[in-house]
């Protein structure tokens, strides 16, 4: 049987030591950048989900005749019927149920209801986050 005495040098306790001073710091860096990759595709979810609801809100104040139906919502007159549904994973508008406009993405959900005169569209993203917007109707033509 081999043996022997020798144990670990102060050379190789060194490089050991290195090696897992370099592990060690390492680590706060993979998460700082993983933190950002996060927080930079929330503010991207967050900007779309604010153009929606401003580009949403110039339409609507424009148009009129405003309901929901069948889990859409309809807007304007009979000739430019608008439509917002969901389809898949996204928010689209049809016009006379012809085209596919993408509006929102990554939608797990919409809900889109009527309720005191005031019409309220909330949102589940496949993230499970959730946002929701109102909207006043200042055209006194719905149902």
């Amino acid at each position: 049987m081999f043996q022997s005495n020798r144990g670990f040098t102060l050379i190789e306790a060194l490089i050991a030591l290195i090696v897992f001073l370099a592990c060690a710091a390492s680590f706060p860096l993979l998460y700082d950048a993983a933190y950002r990759a996060i927080e930079t595709s929330k503010a991207e979810k967050n900007m779309e989900w604010e153009i929606f609801v401003v580009q949403l809100r110039n339409e609507m104040q424009m148009s009129k005749n405003w309901h929901v139906s069948g889990g859409k919502l309809y807007y304007g007159e009979a000739d430019a019927l608008t439509s917002i549904s969901q389809y898949q994973d996204k928010l689209r508008r049809q016009i006379n149920g012809r085209g596919h406009e993408v509006m929102l993405q990554h939608i797990k959900t919409a809900v889109f209801s009527f309720e005191g005169g005031k019409l309220y569209i909330h949102a589940t993203f496949q993230n499970g986050e959730e946002e929701e917007a109102s909207f006043y109707h200042f055209n006194r033509e719905t149902p």
